[in-house]
């Protein structure tokens, strides 16, 4: 019971991080940032990937809430992760494609 409730804590808390990220509108916490790519459209790649965190806190708080009644949930989070990580990915490549 702790650990789902310290689980929904921090699910909590990647939500509002994602909210920060899309207010701020800034992404200088990607790895590589100004080394391996600058963004050309900084605030409209922020709003993508700070709803992509929200989402991501979502699933989690659904995931652990069905992981009460269901069982084998794992393989499909991970795969959300992996999803989830991807998007982000391919939110990149779509923003340095992009001509404003």
């Amino acid at each position: 019971m702790i650990k789902r409730l310290l689980v929904i804590f921090l699910s909590l808390f990647i939500i509002y991080v994602g909210v920060k990220i899309r207010k701020r509108e800034r992404v200088d916490f990607i790895a590589g940032y100004n080394v391996i790519f600058k963004p050309r459209n900084e605030k409209k790649l922020a709003k993508r990937v700070g709803v992509l965190v929200m989402l991501f806190g979502i699933e989690t708080i659904v995931f652990i809430t069905l992981s009460l009644f269901l069982s084998n949930l794992v393989g499909f989070y991970g795969t959300l992760v992996v999803l989830n990580i991807l998007f982000i990915g391919i939110f990149i490549i779509v923003d340095q494609l992009s001509n404003f």
